[in-house]
């Protein structure tokens, strides 16, 4: 397949940039500078120029394409505004029975009921920085007139990188790395390597509509991530933030996302594309392994 990516030099697009790359597609990644271009043709895939501020830049780059995998995202004040044109660009001017990867997250929904775990059918309840997002998520997957796919991932590691890396950005005045709250809920992972085969067989094998959690393995407590992330660093062990001091300086809306208790199944994603992702030890990788 001819795939459009874009967020190819992004840490999940970089991965499955190369995933697709290995598999055999031709990866046609969206650039929106010199040095991104440079970059990505250094990894042997086609560029075009083409960001979320021109959505028809991104339509135009997809010309010719069999599938567009969009994971470009910008986390600045017009994010909602940004993601919305772009996506309801590709709806609008792919050519029929093209295929559409969008990414969501798992920040659509709300902590999960005791001792169970939240699939695609459970209720969304986003946090407030994402309440456009169910909406949107709808609007693809109702897109008959193409081959959409919605992954949400679970919160991602790997490499280093990943949402994980938040507890040393939110270090207190002497270096310690942070949590919000007790740190007793939970958060489902997803290895970055593995997401990027999950983005590749929905690309492949997804039919029309489809929905996925991009999340494996069981729930981990966010106190030992924190503290096996901060291992990992060699710093000293994690300190709890309250959630009030924490609001204070991330936004309540963060601190909304970062205390719920997101124990997410990604059954449904091995049960409609085969997905396989391996067994993993998240806390072991954190703690000095960070290459696997």
């Amino acid at each position: 397949m001819r795939v459009l990516l874009t967020g190819a030099t992004g840490y999940i697009g970089g991965r499955v940039a190369a995933e697709l790359f290995a598999a055999g597609h031709e990866v046609v990644a969206a650039a929106r500078s010199d040095s991104s271009e440079r970059q990505l043709r250094a990894l042997s895939h086609s560029t075009v120029r083409g960001d979320l501020g021109r959505p028809s830049s991104l339509v135009a780059a997809a010309a010719g394409c069999d599938g567009v995998v969009h994971l470009a995202a910008t986390q600045d004040d017009g994010m909602e505004s940004a993601e919305l044109a772009s996506v309801r660009a590709f709806l609008a001017g792919l050519a029929t029975g093209t295929a559409f990867v969008y990414t969501s997250g798992v920040w659509v929904y709300p902590s999960a009921p005791p001792g169970e775990l939240l699939d695609e059918d459970s209720a969304t309840d986003p946090v407030a920085l994402y309440a456009w997002r169910p909406s949107l998520e709808a609007e693809v997957v109702a897109a008959a007139r193409l081959r959409t796919v919605v992954i949400r991932p679970a919160m991602v590691y790997g490499h280093g990188g990943g949402p994980l890396t938040q507890f040393v950005e939110m270090a207190d005045d002497e270096g310690v790395a942070r949590y919000v709250g007790d740190g007793a809920n939970h958060w489902t992972l997803v290895h970055v390597d593995d997401l990027a085969q999950l983005y590749r067989l929905a690309l492949e094998r997804a039919v029309a509509g489809t929905l996925v959690n991009g999340a494996a393995g069981e729930p981990v407590a966010v106190r030992d991530l924190a503290a096996a992330d901060s291992a990992g660093r060699g710093l000293a062990a994690p300190r709890s933030w309250s959630a009030d001091e924490a609001a204070a300086v991330i936004g309540a809306a963060a601190v909304d996302g970062v205390t719920r208790d997101h124990r997410v199944s990604g059954e449904r994603a091995r049960a409609m594309l085969g997905w396989r992702p391996p067994g993993r030890a998240p806390l072991d990788e954190l703690r000095g392994v960070r290459s696997c």
